[in-house]
C-alpha cells in the first residue's frame, strides 16, 4: 500500500470478470488507499469513478457494499461529488430494496454525503414509504443514517410536503423512549426539529395543504399528537446531547400549535357581524313587525330652506307599520342626531323684568307666571 502508484495499480487490476473475494478484497482495498493517500485519489478520473459504479449492479451483495465504500471515499475530492451524483437513483434503489442492513447503511451513509439532485426528488417521492419502514426495522446504525438522510430531505422545499404527508406508522412515537441510544434520540430530534422550522416558514404557510389523519405531520403537530409528552421524559435524559435538543423542540412544537390556532381563526379582514344586545332585539321584536319596507324620508312643507331628515314609519294596506330602532339609520349604524335649537329670544306673557313675583314650575316642563294680585294685597297675603 506505501508503494507509489498503488491506488493506480489497484484500479487497474479491477476487472469485473474476477471471482468475488478478489473483487471485495480489491474494492476494500481501493477504499483504504483513497483515505490514506488523498493526492493519489486526485490523480483520478471520472472513468475510475465509472468503473468502481459499475459494481453496483454486481450479484453479490458484499461487493455492492464494498463499491459503496469505495465512492464513499472518492468524495472526499470535492470534482468527483458531481459525477457520483449520477448514480444517485441506484444508490436509492440499492437502500430501498435489499434488506441487508450493511448495504443499506453504507448506500445511506453515501447519499448522506452528497447533494441530492432535483431530478430524483420524484423518486423519492415515492420511496418515502419505504425509508419510513427502515428507520423502524433496520439497527440503530441504519435509523441513524435514514434519519439524517429524511432531515435532508425536509430542508428541500418541494418535499417538504410530501415527508410531512408520509404515512407515520402506529410505532413511531414508540422510537421516543429514553432507554433507546443516544445519537439515535439526537438524530430524531433533529428530523423533528427540521420538520417545525420548514412548517412554520412563510413559503409553507403560503398554502393551504391537506394532510391525511395517519400522516407523519398528524402524529407530529395534530391536535391530538402524544409527542409532547414522550419530549418531557427526554428532558431528564441522563446524555446532555438528548437533553439540549429536546429543549430546543418543545417550544419549536408549541409555536406550531400557536400558529395552527391563530390560522384556523377568522382572517383579519373578515366582515364580523355586530349583533344588537338582548334587551333591544326583545324590545325590537315585541314593538315592530319586521318588514323589508324602506324608510321614507320627508321634507317639511313649513320650511322651504331646512330639510326636516326625521323618519316616519311606512304604513302597508294591513295597516301595520315598521318603526325602526331609537338611535339606528338604514344601515343599522348607531347615531344621535343633534336637536334644533332655536336661539331667539321670548320674553314670558305677563311678566315684568322688576316682578319679584315667583314662578312656578308645571308638571310638563314649563314656566308660567302667577296670577296678578289684587290691588292692594301684600306679598305676605300669599
Amino acid at each position: 500500500m506505501n508503494a507509489p502508484g498503488e491506488l493506480r495499480r489497484l484500479l487497474q487490476t479491477l476487472r469485473p470478470n474476477l471471482d468475488d473475494d478478489s473483487k471485495r478484497t480489491t474494492l476494500h482495498t481501493i477504499t483504504q488507499c483513497i483515505y490514506l493517500k488523498e493526492t493519489e485519489a486526485n490523480a483520478c478520473t471520472n472513468d475510475d469513478i465509472k468503473l468502481v459504479a459499475s459494481f453496483l449492479d454486481d450479484g453479490d451483495k458484499i461487493t455492492k457494499m464494498e463499491a459503496l465504500n469505495a465512492l464513499k471515499a472518492f468524495t472526499v475530492v470535492w470534482r468527483f461529488k458531481i459525477k457520483i451524483q449520477e448514480y444517485v437513483p441506484k444508490i436509492i434503489e440499492l437502500v430501498t430494496s435489499n434488506w441487508d442492513m450493511n448495504l443499506q447503511v453504507a448506500g445511506l451513509k453515501l447519499l448522506n454525503g452528497l447533494h441530492i439532485p432535483n431530478s430524483t426528488h420524484s423518486l423519492l417521492r415515492r420511496l418515502l414509504p419505504n425509508f419510513m419502514e427502515i428507520l423502524l426495522v433496520a439497527n440503530t446504525l441504519a435509523k441513524v443514517q435514514v434519519l439524517k438522510f429524511l432531515s435532508t430531505l425536509a430542508q428541500e422545499e418541494d418535499l417538504l410536503y410530501d415527508v410531512m404527508n408520509c404515512r407515520a406508522p402506529p410505532e413511531f412515537l414508540s422510537l421516543f423512549q429514553p432507554s433507546l441510544p443516544g445519537n439515535l434520540l439526537c438524530e430524531l430530534l433533529v428530523f423533528v426539529e427540521c420538520l417545525s422550522v420548514g412548517r412554520l416558514s412563510p413559503q409553507y404557510q403560503s398554502v393551504d395543504w391537506q394532510y391525511s389523519d395517519n400522516s407523519l405531520h398528524e402524529t407530529i403537530f395534530g391536535e391530538n399528537s402524544r409527542l409532547p409528552d414522550r419530549l418531557l421524559a427526554l428532558i431528564i435524559h441522563p446524555e446532555e446531547d438528548v437533553q439540549a435538543q429536546a429543549c430546543k423542540v418543545i417550544p419549536s412544537l408549541r409555536l406550531n400549535r400557536e400558529e395552527s390556532k391563530m390560522a384556523s381563526g377568522p382572517p383579519f379582514d373578515a366582515n364580523i357581524s355586530v349583533q344588537p344586545l338582548e334587551s333591544t332585539r326583545i324590545s325590537q321584536a315585541a314593538n315592530s313587525v319586521l318588514s323589508n319596507h324602506p324608510f321614507v324620508l320627508s321634507t317639511h312643507p313649513s320650511d322651504a330652506t331646512d330639510t326636516d331628515t326625521s323618519f316616519h314609519p311606512v304604513h302597508d294596506d294591513s295597516g301595520r307599520s315598521f318603526y325602526p330602532l331609537q338611535g339606528t339609520d338604514e344601515t343599522g349604524d348607531s347615531f344621535y342626531p343633534l336637536q334644533r335649537t332655536d336661539h331667539s329670544f321670548h320674553p314670558l306673557e305677563n311678566v315684568s323684568v322688576n316682578s319679584s313675583s315667583r314662578v312656578l314650575e308645571d308638571s310638563f316642563g314649563s314656566f308660567h307666571p302667577p296670577p296678578a294680585a289684587p290691588l292692594g294685597d301684600s306679598d305676605s297675603s300669599t
